[in-house]
């Protein structure tokens, strides 16, 4: 295999030199500090890369992640009246991860944890994007960086949704966490967006649909780029996110008759936790919605098979947090799962996953292996033959053995949740193994009230977060209680004792850890 540091092509209108707003002296000290060490840690890895991996070439990684979707909302999940051919393809010749879990219940925490491979907390994301403050800090090392050291060109487009002051430019931007090109939005967008930047600079209109913009971009990147090198995309949809938007001709696939029967068992979907809009409107619109979404990844897909690229691309794809329920066009199903998003419980952070690597994932096939959210930088820095090794703690695990054989996953801790506002009456999640704990934050305004969790009068967000301790803990065997209806706390009083100590040391660790950040509500 051919081992070289190359520089980005710039034969093209969209691979032009990127002149970003933020650039802050921290942010250059570090990286010119690192170079030496960077290059010789990447020669070394040419070199451990080449006899490992003699005359392979390594893969082009495609990152698909949804807005906001169920695990019960396709066809290859058990939807009974979503169409998504398309995914549906995409699982039939790759693997559907029965066992996947996104970062957070909630989209930026979600987000940072998939792109530093760190619980959310450590990095200091504890909330969705409505705090100014908030933002993943030029410190952390993302996957993205990952990729571009071992000489991948790297591609952004969609939702950032990761910093809490995307318009003056004053905290990263996709650019600043390693992405070579992108086209990013700071939040949620409906059709025809006007708040889009380019490379940091505002692209205007621009006309269209929003997957259909966000694979548009991805298809002219992709044609754009140096064949000699291999590529990474992230491509985060707004679908089925608010807006909710469709298309006429996706719509009409779920008339009134179609979808009436299948919308007395949604009410009840999630369990009594999840309060659904007494005036739910337009189903049609949500079910066209995820629909829409599928037909654009099908062009994606079709795109690569007619470029000759599917064979030699990883695509990866997943949600980032279960189904909405508190809007008119909430119709977003957790299946057989308790809660919804912002939920602890399973259907806030159980989603949908499917992996496609033709030639070295067995087509077909359905894995039981637990992956969260922040497993994706390990897994893909594993697939990509990159060191994933990072002076700070990775809270993710390489599953890559898992999704190429039945190989075990080795684990240096447990995977946790924790949203400091959850809804449903627990705040903080653990799962070891079958087993899941939760707990909820103490002390609290409200405890136990199945909406959102409110701080102590007189107490900061801050001061919750790294003050408050657990309690109210509930334990949970996942490989026969998916459903998390029966508490095992005080029937399995050894287990539930060794699995409580370790999710306090696991939560005070990541609770110390946490940045102070001082948020004070921004409205939008």
């Amino acid at each position: 295999m051919k081992c070289e540091l190359a520089e980005t092509s710039t034969n093209s209108k969209i691979m032009t030199k990127t002149t970003y707003p933020f650039r802050k002296t921290l942010r250059s000290t570090l990286r010119w500090l690192s170079i030496g060490k960077r290059l010789i840690i990447a020669l070394a890895l040419c070199s451990l890369d080449t006899q490992a991996n003699e005359g392979e070439a390594k893969p082009n990684i495609i990152f698909l992640l949804a807005d906001d979707m169920g695990y019960g909302d396709l066809g290859c999940f058990g939807s009974p009246i979503i169409e998504s051919p398309n995914l549906d393809r995409l699982a039939a010749e790759g693997m559907k991860l029965n066992q996947c879990y996104s970062a957070s219940p909630n989209c930026s925490p979600a987000r940072a944890g998939m792109l530093t491979g760190r619980s959310p907390y450590r990095v200091g994301m504890y909330d969705f994007a409505r705090f100014k403050p908030l933002h993943i800090p030029v410190e952390e090392t993302t996957v993205a960086e990952k990729l571009k050291d071992a000489g991948y060109q790297t591609m952004f487009a969609g939702k950032w949704h990761c910093s809490g002051d995307f318009e003056s430019g004053e905290q990263p931007y996709p650019g600043d966490h390693g992405f070579d090109h992108w086209l990013a939005n700071a939040t949620n967008f409906g059709k025809d967006p006007e708040d889009f930047r380019r490379n940091g600079v505002p692209a205007g209109k621009i006309e269209g649909w929003m997957s259909e913009l966000v694979v548009n971009e991805a298809m002219e990147w992709i044609e754009a780029r140096d064949e000699e090198q291999p590529f990474f995309t992230c491509l985060w949809f707004s679908e089925p996110h608010t807006p909710v938007l469709a298309a006429d001709e996706f719509r009409a696939l779920y008339p009134k008759e179609k979808v009436a029967p299948y919308l007395e068992g949604l009410a009840v979907s999630g369990g009594p936790q999840v309060i659904r809009k007494p005036e739910l409107e337009n189903p049609d619109l949500y079910f066209g919605c995820v629909s829409m979404l599928d037909h654009h990844i099908g062009r994606l897909l079709d795109f690569l098979d007619r470029k000759g690229l599917a064979d030699n691309t990883l695509i990866v794809f997943t949600a980032d947090n279960g189904p909405e329920h508190r809007t008119v066009t909430a119709f977003g199903s957790s299946g057989h799962l308790r809660g919804a998003k912002g939920h602890i419980h399973e259907g806030g952070i159980h989603v949908p996953g499917i992996v496609r690597w033709p030639g070295r994932i067995p087509a077909g096939k359905v894995s039981e292996e637990p992956v969260n959210g922040t497993d994706w930088l390990p897994t893909l820095c594993a697939a990509a033959g990159v060191d994933p090794a990072s002076d700070r703690t990775l809270d993710g695990a390489n599953v890559l053995s898992a999704l190429v054989g039945d190989g075990p996953v080795s684990r240096d801790r447990p995977m946790l949740w924790w949203l400091w506002h959850a809804r449903g009456g627990r705040e903080v999640a653990m799962r070891d193994g079958n087993f899941k704990l939760l707990a909820t934050m103490e002390p609290q305004l409200k405890p136990g009230d199945i909406a959102d969790a409110k701080q102590p009068e007189g107490w900061t967000i801050m001061q919750f977060i790294k003050q408050a301790s657990l309690g109210s803990f509930a334990m949970y065997d996942l490989s026969k209680d998916p459903s998390e209806t029966t508490d095992l706390s005080k029937t399995q009083p050894e287990r539930f004792g060794r699995l409580k100590e370790k999710m306090i040391r696991l939560y005070e660790e990541v609770q110390a850890e946490g940045p102070e950040i001082h948020m004070e509500f921004r409205r939008r």
